[in-house]
């Protein structure tokens, strides 16, 4: 019965479970010289804080980060009036690396989007709006972080 226990202890305590969203606490393989944005720069700004990436501008052997944002709202439907009836929002990120000599190291590109009907009110619809907006930026960034630990 002992046997078994411990067996069982070892197996349990060792499995190399982590989880899939966890920062990686070694840094070193986030460092960065130099970023760029490109495209939609606000959008990129916010997907970048949420990132665990340290600039390093003195260092010439880091890579540098390229970040191109773009964002569309796309008219779905219209009723018989042609009034709008549903929007998509699309928020599109390509993510590049670029060593010294103007390489490509390692490079995604991610699209997410979100179909949502019009509501009656224009200041919470504007809100509902930037709402959609953020929640899409963090299932990019968790992508990001889990493209950056792989």
């Amino acid at each position: 019965m002992k046997k078994i226990l411990i067996l069982l202890l070892f197996l349990l305590t060792s499995c190399g479970f982590q989880p899939l969203y966890k920062v990686n606490n070694n840094t070193e393989d986030f460092k960065i010289q130099k970023i760029e944005f490109i495209g939609n720069k606000s959008l990129a700004k916010k997907i970048y804080l949420g990132l665990p990436i340290k600039i390093v501008k003195n260092d010439t052997s880091l890579n540098k980060l390229i970040i191109n944002t773009n964002k569309d709202i796309i008219e779905t439907s219209k009723n018989s009036n042609g009034q709008v009836e549903s929007y998509r929002t699309l928020i599109t990120t390509k993510l590049s690396f670029i060593n010294n000599k103007n390489e490509t190291v390692r490079e995604i590109t991610l699209n997410k989007n979100f179909l949502y009907g019009v509501k009656e009110n224009k200041f919470k619809f504007k809100e509902y709006q930037i709402e959609i907006e953020n929640n899409l930026i963090y299932k990019i960034r968790e992508d990001l972080i889990i493209f950056l630990n792989s």
